[in-house]
């Protein structure tokens, strides 16, 4: 459905001047820094040959970011509320929001550093049998197939380097190599954090996947159509309105990732056994504020550094890039 691009009104203009302040630090290579002795500081210690936990966490915070801003786009900028389109990106967002905060809010420190090294795991593992399958296609040319036969290698032994790499350090390998079940790690950051990250997305999902319950429960019935030789579609549409409320689930997910990020990377500890499983910043200061009593939050006063290892998460064998 075509239609003209929204009028400006205050949440739509508050939204566009949020995406375009995150979109600047996600262009930025040095943004999100770490705070010395802060706790994603101290989780970059000891595991240097494989990617950071704070490169995993910035890595999916930028995709997010991507998603979301292209969704907006779609409507603002081209001019189109489409209905599936929307929500696939939105949902995009908020899964990629998710595992983010589902890295954070590992138990303690080796519990982070084993949630971001499945991540990164789970890259390398599905590059090789995307890239076997590929080898296999006798459909590609000899030399096509031959690429993929090498990429399959090189992705399956920077894998097995990567467990190796968290073993040495005293993580649990079966942890890092377990298969990664996103749906479980939407709803175990919603148990720990009392948010709504699975429910969002597994709406979102209807939409990407092509099922009629989702545009049935959140699009505006505009009439049916019977086809030619028979059968019937009911014609929905996405109201401007309802694409501000599924932007806005996208915006929340990020807005609790980057809330998390910024307190692991300005908390300072000497600790490894701190854990990030608070509840939303809203929810917590009602809750304590229904039982008399005030959330007092102190700021680290140390300058901010780069992390040791790349902010840049890379899939391709060899892991992080190097800060140039």
């Amino acid at each position: 459905m075509i239609i003209e691009t929204p009028a400006p009104s205050d949440k739509w203009e508050q939204l566009s001047s949020w995406l375009a302040e995150v979109q600047e630090l996600s262009a930025d290579t040095y943004a999100y820094p770490l705070a010395q002795n802060s706790l994603l500081a101290g989780d970059e210690l000891g595991i240097p040959e494989v990617p950071g936990t704070a490169a995993v966490v910035r890595t999916l915070l930028d995709a997010a970011v991507d998603d979301l801003a292209s969704a907006f786009a779609l409507v603002t900028a081209v001019g189109r509320l489409s209905p599936v389109a929307v929500p696939t990106l939105v949902r995009g967002a908020i899964e990629l929001a998710g595992l983010g905060m589902w890295v954070l809010t590992g138990q303690e420190r080796s519990g982070r550093q084993e949630r971001a090294l499945r991540i990164a795991y789970d890259s390398h593992s599905n590059a090789v049998k995307f890239h076997h399958h590929r080898s296999k296609n006798l459909t590609l040319s000899a030399d096509q197939r031959a690429e993929a036969t090498k990429w399959a290698i090189e992705n399956k032994v920077a894998a097995a380097a990567l467990s190796d790499a968290a073993a040495k350090a005293g993580l649990k390998k079966t942890r890092v190599t377990a298969s990664l079940n996103r749906t479980e790690a939407l709803k175990e950051v919603d148990t720990a954090r009392d948010s709504q990250f699975f429910s969002d997305w597994q709406l979102c999902s209807g939409f990407a996947h092509g099922l009629a319950w989702a545009p049935a429960l959140f699009h505006t019935k505009v009439g049916t159509h019977t086809m030619e030789g028979g059968g019937t579609i009911t014609l929905c549409t996405m109201t401007e309105e309802s694409a501000l409320v599924m932007l806005q689930w996208g915006q929340h997910a990020v807005e609790e990732l980057r809330g998390t990020f910024g307190a692991s990377r300005t908390f300072i500890t000497d600790g490894a056994d701190a854990t990030l499983v608070s509840k939303p910043l809203k929810k917590m200061e009602a809750e304590t504020a229904a039982k008399g009593l005030r959330i007092e939050y102190q700021r680290p006063i140390s300058a901010p550094r780069r992390p040791a290892s790349s902010t840049i998460f890379s899939a391709h064998p060899g892991g992080s890039e190097s800060d140039k």
